[in-house]
């Protein structure tokens, strides 16, 4: 199939990445000058994940990343905990760490 050109460039859809992938949930590596800096995870679409990185709205106490490479693999629900913690042991990237300081602790319930 070809699409319309586009000035002197001719447009065709084999000239095109699919990414189809980024639309599921799996495993998303994000590199810097070839250094894996971030391993994420994401149930749902990785598109919307990897696009809040990027966001200049980020919250105070989530740090910026810097990155020029994404990597993704669609992995099942079931396994993605398991690839998760694999990419983490290996690569320990210098940006994963506990982004939720307070929030994750155990709340003691005072009467």
């Amino acid at each position: 199939m070809q699409l319309k050109s586009l000035g002197e460039y001719e447009m065709k859809l084999e000239d095109f990445a699919d990414i189809s992938e980024v639309l599921r949930g799996g495993i998303f590596v994000l590199c810097y000058r070839g250094e894996v800096v971030y391993v994420g995870k994401a149930s749902r679409a990785m598109l919307g994940t990897i696009s809040n990185l990027r966001s200049k709205n980020l919250p105070s106490w989530m740090p910026r990343i810097t990155f020029d490479q994404v990597l993704i693999r669609a992995v099942h629900p079931d396994q993605i905990e398991t690839v998760y913690a694999s990419l983490l042991a290996e690569h320990r990237p210098r940006h994963n760490r506990d982004f939720v300081p307070a929030l994750t602790r155990t709340m003691e319930r005072r009467i």
